[in-house]
């Protein structure tokens, strides 16, 4: 009898560990999104377009150009997140970021939609919602004054002295 009851908590205990790795469609879809924020902060292209879709690598591809050379990604930060049925998700991805011919922080909010398809969650688009623009390769005209701002100069008074 004891064999028995031992048998049936080591089979209870076993099947209870091995469903914690199973997860939700939720949870596998966060932990896609926190890979591609992860790798695209180390500059890991190969590893992020393995959860891009195929359609839209050429376009993933051409606006992420930049990363690694002119822009420099300091941090990302994963944000609001939703479920759409159990197949799609939409999360906002904020990203702070340098220019290197400026050299001043900015942070851009993209929001990403996700889909489940074939047991892998892929990244089927992508767009700015908020923030600074040039991330994701837009043009960004800066405008410089004319003429440089008179030099005010005012007169030192000194507390005490007679002029």
């Amino acid at each position: 009898m004891r064999l028995l009851y031992d048998a049936i908590v080591g089979l209870s205990a076993s099947l209870v560990l091995a469903c914690q790795g199973v997860g939700t469609p939720a949870s596998h879809a966060q932990e896609a999104a926190q890979n591609i924020a992860e790798n695209v902060r180390f500059g890991r292209t190969e590893l992020v377009l393995q959860n891009v879709a195929v359609g839209l690598r050429p376009e993933f591809l051409k606006t992420h150009s930049a990363w690694g050379g002119r822009i420099t990604v300091a941090d990302t930060e994963l944000g609001n997140f939703h479920m759409s049925g159990t197949d799609d998700a939409g999360i906002d991805l904020r990203i702070t970021w340098y220019d290197a011919g400026e050299q001043e922080l900015r942070s851009t909010l993209l929001r990403q939609k996700w889909h489940h398809a074939d047991g892998t969650w892929l990244l089927t688009a992508e767009e700015r919602v908020d923030g600074d623009m040039g991330l994701l390769g837009e043009k960004v005209v800066v405008q410089t004054p004319e003429e440089a701002p008179a030099h005010a100069q005012f007169r030192t008074i000194r507390i005490g002295a007679t002029d």
